[in-house]
């Protein structure tokens, strides 16, 4: 295999891992969504509170908390209200499993 070819093998395989990624990451519709507030920014909390959503789970000046998405528009009002990054289903419900918030079964 040439230098050239390698190059391109291997950015080919970084770029598709990365849009997979986002694919994975970025939330779609109606379910639980992790808010993720910007550093130096206001607080998770505060960002759903400003999006008018109801806050499932936070812990004290944390800068991720769970809430609960009924469509598409209300995670543009997170971004709009100041939210860094918001995840997908998947991603709060690990979020959530791993502070003891949700048993298996729940979601």
């Amino acid at each position: 295999m040439t230098p050239s070819a390698k190059i391109f093998a291997v950015t080919y395989f970084i770029g598709a891992s990365m849009l997979m990624s986002l694919g994975v990451l970025l939330p779609g519709g109606k379910g639980l969504v992790a808010v993720f507030a910007k550093p130096g920014g206001l607080a998770a909390a505060e960002v759903i509170a400003r999006a008018e959503g109801s806050i499932i789970f936070v812990r004290d000046g944390s800068w991720v908390a769970l809430t609960e998405s009924e469509d598409d528009e209300f995670i543009a009002s997170l971004y709009r209200a100041g939210a860094g990054f918001v995840a997908s289903t998947a991603v709060a419900q690990l979020c959530a499993r791993w502070n003891g918030v949700l048993g298996e079964n729940t979601i």
